[in-house]
């Protein structure tokens, strides 16, 4: 193990203002037992003392840049001046342990400005650590965006040392065109402020432990083949004269052991800084959900209320636990946001609460629908309070987008709402109270696990800045939230779409959106490797399936409560058994009238039938291919057989591949471990039997299970497209 308090960060840089470094000739150089980083006129280096992690030899350029800017006006842009470092002159402190970069002011070719920056590096454990803060002086000038500090040189051939990057649940790239690869964390797209050069017995860690979870992007450039890489992170600033802004720290570190040592690392400093919500004892136990929209955005009923009935009905029978009604107010579906009013077409308020009240008395709890940002153009509440509820750009407009679900209807005109306005948390306050009165189990803010941080300028909301509204400022308005419906209702929970950890404080349940929310193709599991393309999914936004690794998420937070994505009203067998295997609960979705017609009398519907949906019908194929009789019988297999392991795999712990080996071919293993037990969950994706032995050094097995057989031959091959779970003592 390695030698750090879980505050510690292996290499944090604290940058403030964007210029490449200038250095003088001679080196500054900080050492532990495992690396040596250094400091030159080229840039940062990393000699590691063994070659199972990735060296970086520094290829010059420069070492941080800033962009600044005088202020804005609604008629016109404030000019933007990048510094970098290589025009600057620096003081130089050192000590035992660190050394500092100390810039009095920054200048560009003929301009002076009095903005200083302060880089400290320093050695912590048996990594380093940068840090450093920007004090703006200069009068009219704001310092907009820090990046930095650059990584350049990064020897990390992609066959060895795959980039594990925290897009959705996880991707796993071993192959690289040089291209730029760019997520923004808190988003959907950069879930964790983590990722890592990853070898077999070593690797390079680079985190931004960032306890503010402030809006960033991280970067990584280059990597063809026999390039190596650059690394950077780009800092939302927006600091004003008179005001100081710290850089969070950046760690890298040369870490050995596999890419498990890096989550673990990421994992105990998060644990030291924030508490994780648990999931209420209701959701941790739940098999999954039925995603339903009542009501489209064109304002055809598809579900009334007293229809619950039926849909609890549709969830029995496929053994699921949960009802997540959409589109179950007036407006349908994406119209009228943020306004929620039972809507007397479905049958109002007293047949809502009647409706909620019954799939309760029958042991299914109900999740209830609001967008957490969007904001209809139409409503009263625009009118009324928009001015004090939603995002403004810089010229003083506001944010739109549109939703169109059918080509025969025209769009819905969205604008942003702000998630550090006062206004707009009390109207998501009072949306989940409203939830609650109704007899909900809890509420599902759409969007927040996925929409990045969007810069808002007002100025008269509460947030300070307009890099933390959509960042820690959302992060703080669900906190408040929760915190405020569990002194209501201990067991009420608040859930996202999509995921970051850093509504992890507040969400222990997510609507799964995303890389690896969704299984690549079977064909994949016949011998494909991964690889890097937008491929492999019926979902455009799923990106990569091909090159998912879920993995890395469930692995770094086991705990989090979390759904497959799948906008089909069916799970083949491929599908449902991917979500048992890496621990997703199970859904179905029921978005469209075709799908009603599926749900309640078997009809299996054509390509036609979603001729006038805009986007993303279901996967007809998949609908077409397996007879709804059989895909019900197969997912209420495998659900009952989860809910007859949960201590494993629903209490358990996700270990991944740790504790056993697997002998195999086209084989998925999955391990889930209790303080006595150790449950490897066995999956082959293809289509034909395959041998397979799995060995736990020092336990013995006592059972194996599948969802069709109760207890097989633990030598006897595992079928086509079939599961099966090991169980041993420990």
């Amino acid at each position: 193990m390695h030698a750090f308090s879980p505050r510690s960060v292996c290499f944090a840089f604290a940058v403030v203002i964007t210029t490449p470094l200038c250095v003088a000739a001679a080196t500054l150089q900080l050492s532990t037992p495992q690396a040596t980083l250094s400091l030159d006129a080229r840039g940062l280096s990393l000699a590691p003392a063994n070659q199972s992690s990735p060296a970086i030899v520094a290829a010059g350029g420069p070492l941080w840049t800033m962009v600044i800017q005088t202020p804005s006006t609604p008629s016109s842009p404030g000019p933007q001046t990048t510094l970098s470092s290589s025009n600057q002159t620096s003081r130089q402190e050192t000590s035992a342990d660190s050394f500092k970069l100390i810039y009095d002011e920054l200048r560009d070719n003929t301009r002076t400005w009095k903005i200083s920056l302060t880089l400290e590096f320093r050695r912590e454990g048996d990594g380093f650590v940068a840090r450093g803060e920007i004090a703006n002086n200069a009068p009219g000038w704001i310092v907009r965006e820090f990046r930095g500090p650059f990584l350049t040189g990064i020897q990390a051939p992609p066959a060895e040392f795959p980039l594990l990057w925290p897009d959705g649940l996880g991707q796993r790239y071993a192959t690289s065109t040089g291209a730029e690869r760019t997520f923004v964390y808190p988003s959907g797209r950069g879930t964790m402020q983590w990722c890592s050069f990853a070898g077999a017995h070593g690797g390079l860690y680079l985190g931004s432990h960032d306890v503010t979870h402030g809006a960033k992007g991280f970067v990584v450039r280059g990597g063809a083949p026999g390039k190596p890489f650059e690394f950077s992170l780009n800092h939302q600033v927006f600091s004003n004269p008179g005001q100081r802004w710290t850089l969070p720290p950046l760690v890298v570190w040369a870490y050995r052991g596999d890419w498990h040592t890096a989550a673990r690392h990421y994992r105990a400093w998060f644990d030291s800084v924030v508490t994780r919500r648990a999931a209420p004892a209701w959701a941790q136990a739940a098999s999954g959900w039925v995603l339903c929209i009542l009501k489209q955005q064109n304002g055809d009923v598809m579900w009334d209320y007293s229809d619950l009935d039926r849909l609890c009905d549709v969830a029995d029978q496929r053994g699921l636990d949960v009802l997540g009604l959409f589109g179950w107010a007036h407006g349908g579906h994406d119209r009228f946001y943020p306004d929620y009013i039972p809507d007397p077409l479905m049958g109002g308020p007293g047949a809502l609460k009647s409706a909620l009240a019954r799939a309760r008395a029958r042991g299914k709890r109900t999740i209830l629908y609001a967008n957490g940002q969007l904001c209809d153009a139409s409503t009263d509440f625009y009118r009324y309070a928009g001015n004090e509820a939603i995002v403004l750009r810089e010229n003083a407009e506001a944010v739109t987008s549109s939703i169109r679900k059918f080509n025969s209807s025209a769009p819905v005109v969205f604008v942003l709402g702000c998630n550090g306005a006062q206004a707009w948390e009390d109207r998501m306050l009072a949306l989940a109270l409203q939830a609650h009165q109704l007899g909900a189990a809890g509420i599902l803010y759409d969007q927040l696990g996925v929409a990045g941080p969007t810069p808002c300028f007002a100025t008269h909301h509460k947030h300070a800045s307009p890099a933390t509204p959509h960042a820690g400022g959302r992060s703080e308005m669900l906190r408040r939230i929760a915190d405020h419906m569990k002194r209501l209702a201990p067991d009420f929970i608040v859930a996202t779409e999509g995921v970051h950890d850093s509504l992890l404080d507040s969400t222990p349940f997510s609507h799964g959106w995303g890389s690896g929310f969704t299984p690549p193709p079977a064909a994949f599991y016949e011998g494909a490797a991964r690889v890097d393309t937008a491929a492999g999914t019926t979902w455009p936004w799923m990106r990569d399936a091909l090159s998912a690794f879920p993995e890395l998420f469930r692995f770094t937070f086991p705990e989090q409560v979390m759904t497959l994505r799948h906008a089909t009203p069916m799970l083949d067998r491929h599908f449902a058994n991917y979500a048992l295997t890496f621990g997703l609960r199970h859904e179905i979705e029921t978005r469209w009238r075709a799908d009603v017609r599926y749900l309640k009398d078997n009809v299996v519907p054509a390509a036609k039938d979603y001729a006038d949906c805009t986007y993303w019908p279901p996967d007809v194929p998949m609908m077409q291919g397996t007879p709804p009789a059989e895909a019900t019988r197969y997912l209420k297999a495998v659900t009952d057989f989860a809910r007859r392991h949960a201590d494993l795999l629903w209490r358990g712990r996700f270990v991944d591949t740790e504790g056993f080996t697997l002998t195999g071919a086209g084989l998925v293993a999955k391990a889930y471990r209790t303080e006595k037990q150790l449950g490897v969950l066995v999956w082959n994706p293809t289509g034909g039997a395959r041998s397979a032995r799995v060995d736990v050094p020092g336990a013995r097995l006592v059972a194996t299970s599948e969802p069709e057989r109760p207890a097989p031959d633990p030598a006897a091959p595992l079928g086509a497209r079939s599961v099966r779970l090991y169980v041993w003592d420990l």
